[in-house]
């Protein structure tokens, strides 16, 4: 299911605090300043080829054998039984959804979880049309596939992240999302990331980012190794821009003003690994002529700072074109979807700040060339890992030179969601079937890590016990093409 146009947000949402109410208040004017956006070149993709699997599995797996998160202790057992109904209660308590019917299903949802709700499919409806039916049956198809016929138990489903998947669809299809009428195609966390889009355009960090930027636009680098040198530097900014994540504790009004004390200055001693230099000299061997693909992850900060990251690069012509691969749905609440990137640029260019509307009017003019292209795949909330992705799809990524895989879940997605011993290299795992270089950049949210030494693991974890869940760590892994 694709989303083609900006959402309405209600009147309801318009009750609580003053900042929340300008947060809304300014989302409201997004959406107009969208729709000039759609009008003057937008150019949207959307795919729907079957889903069948053309990759295939790494090697590593079936040497390596490492477990699943264990859903019945430490983060697994949170998240299924502690985050996830949180998120359904924020949702009814800042009544995103109001009707009987969509309050109802989801206090249902709510008491399910996590046992009855794993083993009760969702409802195909006639009624519903051929596209969210096949959604429907996609995620149902994918749920039989992993869940063990004999036990029907969902301790035994594999692997938790497409547990989560599973369980965010079913979440939004208790709000009406996938019906007409008033609750049809209206995303449910719309009010989060209104809030998340203006605390991350408050950020002093990317403040600093975008003025940094357009000066240098103004006044080119003299060197091109300059060129190279600031290009980490949005990187870097990039990469912390993911701990912007309204899933990170749901319930925690104050996350969606998190971003605002974002910080590329005081992290780098929590970046255990950055291989973004091969990266760089792969970008600049290309002659202006490289083609860089981001598999986004969340709105708000870490959307702005992929748009800071995009412009960067087409403007110093160190890409020709840049490809956003948005979500189709908002499954994990800030999921950055194709109507997110047009609200972001519409939000850059109404802020009143001169170096941001710069950003917004060179972001719209890539868009009008055709150099900076949105576009958006069932895969990317399809309850599949990465080595499963469909031919077409593949072949797609395959023309990049370069692909950026942006946050934990994608991650997750990429390495099977599963628990490799900490010093297998991410290239063991991805670069058999990854059909082109890539950039992971991710603020570690799972307890999943590879690529470091244990000595980098021993120092993290006794800085920090928390250090593989709590988003204040990172890293950035290069893969080069197989």
């Amino acid at each position: 299911m694709v989303a083609v146009g900006p959402r309405r947000l209600k009147g309801r949402h318009l009750q609580g605090s003053i900042a929340t109410v300008g947060a809304l208040l300014l989302s409201s004017l997004h959406h107009c300043l969208a729709r000039d956006l759609y009008s003057a070149g937008w150019k949207h993709h959307s795919f729907f080829d079957p889903l069948e699997p053309c990759l295939s599995p790494p090697p590593a797996l079936s040497r390596l054998d490492p477990p699943i998160l264990d859903p019945t202790k430490g983060f697994a057992k949170y998240t299924l039984t502690k985050r996830l109904p949180a998120v359904i209660e924020r949702v009814i308590h800042e009544q995103a959804v109001t009707g009987e019917q969509e309050t109802s299903a989801l206090r249902q949802l709510e008491g399910e979880i996590p046992d009855t709700a794993l083993k009760r499919p969702m409802e195909v409806k006639e009624e519903d049309g051929q596209c969210v039916a096949a959604d429907a049956q996609c995620f149902n198809g994918e749920w039989a596939r992993w869940t063990d016929a004999r036990k029907g138990a969902w301790t035994e489903a594999l692997p938790l992240i497409s547990t989560e998947m599973y369980l965010y669809r079913r979440l939004l299809d208790c709000t009406g999302y996938f019906r007409g009428g008033e609750t049809g195609l209206v995303d449910p966390y719309e009010g989060q990331k209104a809030e998340s889009l203006v605390a991350g355009m408050g950020s002093k960090a990317f403040q600093e980012a975008v003025s940094e930027h357009v000066a240098a636009l103004k006044d080119p680098p003299v060197f091109k190794a300059m060129v190279g040198i600031k290009l980490r530097r949005f990187v870097h900014t990039d990469l912390w821009g993911n701990q912007g994540d309204l899933a990170l504790s749901p319930m925690h009004i104050e996350n969606t003003e998190a971003a605002s004390k974002v910080s590329h200055t005081d992290k780098d001693d929590h970046l255990l690994q950055d291989e973004s230099e091969a990266a760089i000299e792969l970008l600049m061997a290309a002659g202006g002529k490289a083609r860089v693909d981001f598999i986004l992850d969340n709105s708000g900060i870490e959307l702005l700072c992929d748009l800071l990251l995009a412009d960067y690069l087409l403007s110093h012509k160190l890409a020709s074109e840049v490809h956003l691969h948005a979500k189709g749905e908002p499954l994990f609440i800030s999921d950055a979807m194709p109507k997110d990137v047009a609200s972001h640029i519409a939000a850059l260019e109404a802020r009143g700040d001169a170096a941001m509307q710069h950003l917004a009017a060179n972001l719209k003019r890539h868009i009008e060339a055709n150099k900076l292209i949105v576009k958006s795949h069932m895969f990317w909330t399809a309850p599949r890992l990465f080595w499963e992705m469909p031919r077409k799809l593949a072949d797609e990524v395959a023309s990049s030179t370069l692909v950026l895989v942006k946050g934990d879940a994608n991650y997750r997605r990429l390495v099977g969601d599963r628990a490799w011993p900490v010093t297998v290299p991410l290239s063991d795992i991805v670069q058999p079937w990854f059909p082109a270089p890539m950039l992971a950049l991710r603020t570690l949210k799972a307890e999943i890590a590879v690529g470091l030494t244990h000595d980098q693991a021993e120092r993290a974890k006794a800085r920090d016990e928390d250090w593989m869940v709590n988003g204040q760590f990172a890293q950035i892994q290069f893969v080069p093409r197989r």
